[in-house]
């Protein structure tokens, strides 16, 4: 497999990145190539929170005002947009998104709603009949929760509608797979196969694998499973854009990707064909890596950006993989496990002050209690290494934080990068997990933002669904899936409709650095917008899921209209 630096120089077209032109007048003689009018326009800035109109000039806003003061820069080839009154808002920015993922299981077998173990082995038999030889059913995203019991599902579930097709189907945390028997045997697993360090093999009372495999212990039957092709690449990433446009997602941050996939991501970037911003953010590990061998050159355009590192702590509260101080409710034998980049913790250390060093930013995966502690720890190591800077570390998914670590977050500049949506699932069943007293801070939304921490939202798609509309709908309401708390689970941690919006823009933004060139709508800043088909801050909570996208502009351009 490629690396990331190898992928980049092997493409063309990735160049320095330019800053914005600078703020625009009313009088300065330029004509708009694009004006939005008739709409109600929030900024997402303080100095001018509210506009009527907007005017773009190639791929940058030129102007916001009233209808009147954008209709003056109007010339004889500007288009002309009527948003009959309609909320016009900065592009959405997903914060963690796994991209390539999620373009490939839109045309995977679904899993999610698969209500009983018979409908998970129904779907899953139905798409092996439609597999070509020597090719696997992947995908999934189930979730035994859903399961009268929740019981974990076994290979011997599948095995008899998938004789001689291998099956590796995700769990929807992507912490937990079931592997079929044809798989476990392509990938070598048997009962003497040991477990790895940060993962476990799943097995019954005889020693045999169940299938089950979770964190660490998936690599194992990934190192067997034959990578796409260039083509395929193409056709997910395509499928993904198309996908992302739909629901006015603007820009992503792609974490972890595969160096392979951050090829494709340059190439397209090169046709001037990516209708979508990406980041991508590379294992910490590899990046370390390259880090020893030299300074690493990295991508930078308005379009797309490598940049940053990603690490471990731990697993997922659904697998029983995330690491707490105290042991699981309903498992009092584990806390969970600690991820196997943090095994040993100082070689984790070393990595990370490589890396802060050489000026890339921290966003470590952290989802229990424990873990989320020992990386503020790490954190502190670093600066304290490396001395003071505007670093702004990030823990991604910032779980279950023990009330003692929110002042940590603050002192230290952490963002906590997180998945609203996830707390409407894991509200379902979490408290069986962990009880009632450590889910008071859990998916701790308005306690971030109350101590002055720096919170930016994404989805973690394809964990939860990619629509932006959705995750706003589960910070606002806490409002569970089953319907069992329509109140709100943990209430007390709901925040306002424009504190969600405002971390799924601005801040998804200042969590990457790109404060300056987006996330707000204002002269100079890039021409990403999206148009709903009503307004949110409006109206109660509850009508925001049934809002509709009905146009997305990238760079000025329309990606997306709503038939």
């Amino acid at each position: 497999m490629a690396s990331i630096a190898g992928a980049l120089s092997a493409a063309t077209g990735v160049v320095a990145c330019h800053g914005g032109i600078g703020s625009s007048s009313f009088g300065s003689g330029r004509r708009a190539d694009l004006i939005v009018v008739n709409a109600r326009v929030w900024t997402v800035d303080a100095a001018r929170p509210e506009a009527e109109a907007v005017a773009v000039s190639g791929d940058r806003i030129l102007a916001v005002g009233t209808r009147g003061e954008v209709e003056r820069l109007r010339g004889p080839d500007t288009r002309v947009i009527d948003a009959e009154g309609r909320f016009l808002m900065p592009g959405f920015e997903d914060a963690h998104i796994h991209l390539m993922t999620g373009g490939a299981q839109l045309d995977s077998v679904d899993l999610k709603d698969a209500a009983t173990p018979a409908e998970f082995a129904r779907r899953i038999g139905d798409r092996a009949k439609r597999t070509g030889p020597a090719e696997w059913v992947m995908g999934g995203n189930w979730d035994e929760q859903r399961w009268p019991g929740a019981p974990l599902p076994t290979r011997e579930l599948i095995d008899a509608v998938t004789p001689a097709t291998p099956v590796f189907v995700d769990r929807y945390d992507e912490h937990m797979s079931l592997a079929n028997s044809v798989a476990l045997h392509l990938a070598g697993i048997t009962s003497k196969t040991p477990d790895p360090a940060g993962g476990l093999i799943v097995r019954d009372a005889k020693g045999e694998p169940t299938g089950i495999l979770k964190d660490a212990a998936r690599a194992i039957v990934f190192k067997v499973i034959p990578s796409p092709t260039s083509a395929q690449r193409e056709r997910t990433l395509r499928r993904a854009l198309a996908h992302m446009a739909s629901h006015g997602v603007t820009s992503v941050q792609d974490m972890g990707p595969d160096p392979d996939d951050v090829a494709i991501y340059a190439a397209f970037t090169s046709r001037s064909e990516l209708t979508a911003r990406i980041r991508a953010v590379p294992f910490e590990v590899a990046l370390a890596e390259q880090l020893a061998k030299g300074p690493v050159k990295t991508a930078a355009t308005p379009f797309f950006r490598v940049s940053g590192a990603k690490g471990f702590a731990d697993g997922s509260l659904g697998s029983t993989t995330a690491f707490f101080f105290e042991p699981y409710a309903d498992a009092p034998g584990s806390h969970g496990l600690l991820a196997d980049e943090m095994q040993p913790l100082e070689a984790m250390r070393g990595r990370l002050v490589a890396i802060d060093r050489a000026g890339e930013q921290l966003c470590v995966h952290a989802i229990g209690d424990r873990a989320i502690s020992m990386v503020l720890d790490l954190f502190s190591d670093v600066a304290r290494a490396n001395g003071t800077r505007d670093r702004r570390p990030r823990i991604e998914h910032s779980q279950h934080v023990a009330p003692k670590d929110f002042d940590r977050y603050a002192s230290l500049g952490v963002i906590a990068s997180v998945q609203p949506y996830h707390a409407i699932d894991d509200g379902q069943w979490a408290e069986k997990r962990i009880g009632p007293e450590r889910a008071k801070t859990t998916y701790a939304f308005r306690t971030f933002l109350d101590h002055k921490i720096r919170v930016a939202f994404g989805t973690d798609w394809p964990v939860a669904p990619l629509d932006p509309l959705q995750t706003v709908y589960a910070a606002v309401t806490r409002a569970t899936l089953d319907g069992r708390r329509p109140g709100g689970w943990v209430p007390e941690q709901k925040v306002s409709v424009a504190e969600a919006l405002e971390a799924y823009t601005v801040g998804a933004a200042y969590a990457e650095f790109q404060e300056r060139e987006k996330g707000t709508i204002g002269a100079g800043k890039l021409a990403d917008l999206v148009l709903l088909s009503g307004d949110p801050l409006k109206g109660p909570p509850e009508v925001i899921r049934d809002l509709k996208v009905v146009m997305t502009i990238v760079g000025g351009k329309i990606v997306y209209e709503r038939q």
